[in-house]
C-alpha cells in the first residue's frame, strides 16, 4: 500500500459516510474492525517477510555469490562490503523517507498511546517496513518482530483515524494491531494478546480483551492460510528437533532453573544498557546518517566473518540450539555467541539499521541457557536428566522477559512455540527469578528506559500517578539533625529547641540509625519524673519504618499513613542503617507542589505531541528570555519566519490561545509550529539580547 493510497483513504469521505450510515451496534462495528485489522496485519506481515527473503536472495546472496565466483578468498571482504553498502542505502533512505524520530519502534507506539490517543503517523509505515526488510535481508543483526508490531499498530491506528473514531477506540485498535503483529510473525495468538494487554494497553477489561483476542486469532489464522508453517522458531518445521520430548526431570532440577534465571538477568540488563550506550555513541559520531549506518554495517560484518550465526534473524541457529543434540557448539563457543550477538545487535540498531529486539533477546537467552545446560552436563555427568536444550528454552523466556519486561508474554510465547506444557513450570520459574533480579539491576525495561531517558514516565503505556514520579530524594530534608542515643534526657530539650522540630533521629556511636525520639516521648518521661539518669535511646522508638531516596512519594505516603507517622528516616539503599535524610510533612507538601507543576508540564507536552501529529510538522517550545526581541511585544509586531505559527502561550500555569495583538513577556513558553530549519532564527528571537543598549536600539525593528 503506497503513500498515495494511504492519503486517499485518509481523505476519502466515503469511508466515514459508510461507517456512520451502517445501522448496527458499536460493539458489532468494533468487532468487524478487529477482523479487518487482523486480516490487514497478517497480509502486511507476510509481505514484510517476503521482502526479507527477496532482499536476502537478490541482494546479499547474489552479491556474495558474485564475489565468490571472482575470488573465493575475498568472500569475507565481500560480507563487509555488502553490509556496508546496505547500511549506506538504509541510512540514505531513512533520512529521506522517515527522518528523525524522538522514539523508535514499540517505545514510539507506547508514547503515542499514552500522549496522543494512539494516532500514529501511519504514512511512514510502508517505508519503515521496507527498510526493516532490507536490513534483515542484508544481514543486520536485528529482529523481525518489532517491525511486525509496528505494521499491526499502524494499520489499527490508520483504520481509527480514517473513520475518525474516539481516542479510546483508536488506542484499542492499536493494541489489537500489536497482538495481530505478534500472532502473525510467531504464529502465537495467545502471546500476541498478552503482549498487547501487558505492554501496549495495560488494560485487561473484558471489552478490550474480546477485540484484541479476535484480531490476534484472525491474524494468526490468515497467516497460516497464506504461509503454512509460518511460525518463526518451532519444532513443527523440523520434527527431528525433539523439543516436544523435553520435560522437567524432577524437583531437584528446579534450583538449577532458578540459578539460570539469576544468570540471565545481568545479560538482560547488559543488553538494555549497551543498546542505549550505542545509540549515544553513534549519535556523537560526526558523519552523515548514510555513512554512519554504512560504518555500522561494516563493524557488524567484521563480527559476522568470525561468527556468521549473528546475521539476520538467526532462525537456523536458534533451531539448532533447540535441537536435542547440537555437538557443533561448545559452552565457550555459545558464551562467545552471546557476547558477539549483543554487540552486533546494539551496533546495528544504534548505527541506524531498522529492526527489533525480540529475536536477538531470544537468541541470547537460548545460547546462554544452552551453555548453562552443557556446563552442568559436563560437571555432573550422568546426574542431570534434563537436556541442555530445555535450559535453552527457559533461557529464551527469561531473556525476553527481562529485556522487553513482559514476563507473561515471554512465558506464553515459549509455550506456544514448543507446543508442550511439560516445560511450562521451569519456564515460569526461570522467567520469574530473572525478572526479580533484573528489576534491581535495570529497573526499566527496553521500551520504558528509552522513554525515561527523555523524561517520559509511563506505566504500561498509561500516565503514571504523578506522586509516583516524585521521589523521596527530590524533596527530603538532607543532613537532618540527629542526637546520640547516649545523650542525657536533661539535655534533649535543648536539642529540640535548636531546630524547633517535634521529632529527632537517634543514632548510635557509629552514626547508624538507632531510632526516633519525639517531644511527646520527652513529655511522658518528664511527667513520670524519669529525666534524671536516663538517656535519649531509652525513651525513643526503636522499631522505625524507613524509606530510601528512590522510594516514590506515593509509596512513602502509604508508609506514613499505616502508623499515622509525621516523619520517616531516609536511609542508604545499600546500608539500611545509614541515614541520608528525613522526610517530613512539610516535605510532602513541597512534593505535592512539584507534582502539580509536573502535571502542567505533562499536559503541555501531551498537547504539543497531539498538535505535532495533527499538523504533520515539527513542534518547538521556546522560552522567552528577559530583554529578548519578543519581550513586551505583540505577536503581530514580531518578524516570524515564513510559515511559522505560534499555537499557544503558556504563562504562569495558564494556557493562552494567542491572537495578533497578544503581548509576549519574559517567562512565557511559546508552542510554535515550524520547521527545524527555522530553529536558529526562532532561538535568536527569544534569546536575551547581549546588552541593554542593543535591546533599546532594536526596539524599533524586528530581526526577522
Amino acid at each position: 500500500m503506497n503513500l498515495s493510497v494511504l492519503h486517499w483513504l485518509e481523505k476519502a469521505p466515503v469511508l466515514r459516510r459508510l461507517w456512520l450510515s451502517w445501522r448496527s451496534s458499536e460493539n458489532t462495528k468494533l468487532l468487524v474492525l478487529a477482523v479487518a485489522v487482523g486480516v490487514a496485519t497478517s497480509v502486511g506481515v507476510w509481505l514484510f517477510r517476503e521482502g526479507i527473503d527477496v532482499f536476502e536472495r537478490y541482494f546479499r546472496s547474489a552479491l556474495l555469490e558474485g564475489v565468490a565466483a571472482i575470488a573465493p578468498a575475498l568472500v569475507p571482504l565481500g560480507v563487509v562490503l555488502v553490509l556496508a553498502l546496505a547500511g549506506l542505502i538504509v541510512g540514505f533512505l531513512h533520512r529521506r523517507l522517515i527522518g528523525d524520530e524522538p522514539f523508535h519502534g514499540v517505545a514510539g507506539v507506547m508514547h503515542t498511546v499514552g500522549y496522543s490517543g494512539g494516532r500514529l503517523q501511519y504514512h511512514r509505515m510502508p517505508a519503515k517496513a521496507a527498510l526493516a526488510s532490507f536490513s534483515l535481508g542484508a544481514g543486520a543483526s536485528v529482529g523481525p518482530e518489532d517491525p511486525s508490531v509496528q505494521i499491526g499498530t499502524n494499520i489499527g491506528s490508520a483504520f481509527g483515524q480514517w473513520l475518525r473514531l474516539s481516542e479510546d477506540k483508536v488506542k484499542l485498535l492499536v493494541g489489537a494491531g500489536a497482538a495481530g503483529g505478534i500472532a502473525a510473525v510467531f504464529g502465537a495468538p495467545i502471546a500476541g494478546v498478552f503482549f498487547a494487554l501487558e505492554v501496549i494497553l495495560a488494560d485487561f477489561s473484558t471489552s478490550t480483551f474480546g477485540v484484541v483476542v479476535l484480531t490476534s486469532v484472525i491474524a494468526s489464522a490468515v497467516m497460516q492460510a497464506i504461509e503454512a508453517g509460518g511460525i518463526v522458531f518451532t519444532h513443527a518445521n523440523m520434527p527431528e528437533l525433539g523439543i516436544a520430548n523435553y520435560a522437567l526431570g524432577g524437583l531437584g532440577e528446579l534450583p538449577l532453573y532458578m540459578l539460570l534465571g539469576v544468570l540471565i538477568a545481568p545479560l538482560s540488563a547488559l543488553f538494555i544498557r549497551t543498546l542505549y550506550w550505542q545509540h549515544d555513541v553513534w549519535h556523537h559520531i560526526k558523519l552523515s546518517p548514510p555513512l554512519k549506518t554504512a560504518l555500522a554495517g561494516a563493524v557488524v560484518a567484521v563480527m559476522a566473518v568470525f561468527f556468521p550465526q549473528i546475521m539476520g534473524t538467526g532462525r537456523d541457529t536458534l533451531n539448532s540450539l533447540l535441537n536435542a543434540s547440537a555437538p557443533e557448539y561448545t559452552p565457550w563457543a555459545l558464551l562467545a555467541l552471546v557476547v558477539v550477538k549483543i554487540a552486533a545487535t546494539t551496533v546495528s540498531l544504534g548505527g541506524g539499521f531498522v529492526g527489533g529486539m525480540f529475536a536477538p533477546s531470544l537468541f541470547v537467552g537460548a545460547a546462554a541457557g544452552r551453555a548453562f545446560g552443557q556446563l552442568l552436563a559436563a560437571l555432573f555427568p550422568g546426574m542431570l536428566t534434563a537436556n541442555p536444550a530445555a535450559f535453552a528454552i527457559a533461557g529464551m523466556a527469561a531473556a525476553m522477559g527481562g529485556v522487553i519486561r513482559s514476563p507473561i508474554t515471554a512465558v506464553l510465547l515459549l509455550f506456544e512455540l514448543t507446543n508442550d506444557y511439560r516445560l511450562i513450570l521451569p519456564i515460569m520459574l526461570t522467567t520469574a527469578v530473572s525478572l526479580i533480579v533484573v528489576e534491581r539491576l535495570a529497573p526499566d525495561g527496553l521500551y520504558h528506559f528509552g522513554l525515561a531517558r527523555k523524561g517520559i514516565r509511563l506505566i504500561q503505556g498509561r500516565h503514571i500517578d504523578l506522586m509516583q514520579m516524585i521521589s523521596v530524594g527530590e524533596v527530603m530534608t538532607t543532613s537532618p539533625q540527629t542526637v546520640r542515643a547516649r545523650l542525657p534526657l536533661t539535655e534533649l530539650a535543648q536539642e529540640f529547641a535548636k531546630e524547633n522540630h517535634h521529632g529527632l533521629l537517634v543514632v548510635d556511636d557509629d552514626g547508624q540509625l538507632y531510632g526516633i525520639v519525639t517531644l511527646r516521648d520527652l513529655a511522658r518521661a518528664n511527667e513520670a519524673g524519669e529525666l534524671a539518669g536516663r538517656t535519649t535511646g531509652e525513651i525513643g522508638t526503636r522499631d522505625v519504618l524507613t524509606v530510601t531516596p528512590n522510594t516514590s512519594i506515593a509509596d512513602a505516603l502509604k508508609v506514613l499513613g499505616a502508623r499515622d507517622l509525621g516523619r520517616l528516616p531516609v536511609v542508604d539503599p545499600n546500608d539500611g542503617r545509614r541515614v541520608v535524610g528525613l522526610l517530613r510533612r512539610a516535605d510532602i507538601v513541597r512534593a505535592y507542589d512539584a507534582a502539580a507543576q509536573r502535571r502542567q508540564e505533562m499536559e503541555r507536552y501531551a498537547a504539543r505531541v497531539r498538535l505535532e501529529n495533527l499538523a504533520a510538522a515539527q513542534i518547538i517550545e521556546l522560552h522567552v528570555e528577559p530583554r529578548s526581541w519578543v519581550d513586551k511585544r505583540r505577536i503581530s509586531d514580531v518578524g516570524w519566519p515564513a510559515g511559522c505559527v505560534v499555537a499557544t502561550v503558556h504563562r504562569q500555569g495558564a494556557v493562552i490561545i494567542p491572537r495578533g495583538d497578544t503581548p509576549l513577556y519574559a517567562g512565557d513558553v511559546l508552542t510554535v509550529v515550524s520547521t527545524e530549519a527555522d530553529l536558529p532564527e526562532l532561538a535568536t528571537l527569544v534569546a536575551t539580547h547581549p546588552s541593554p543598549a542593543e535591546a533599546t536600539a532594536g526596539a524599533s525593528q524586528s530581526p526577522g
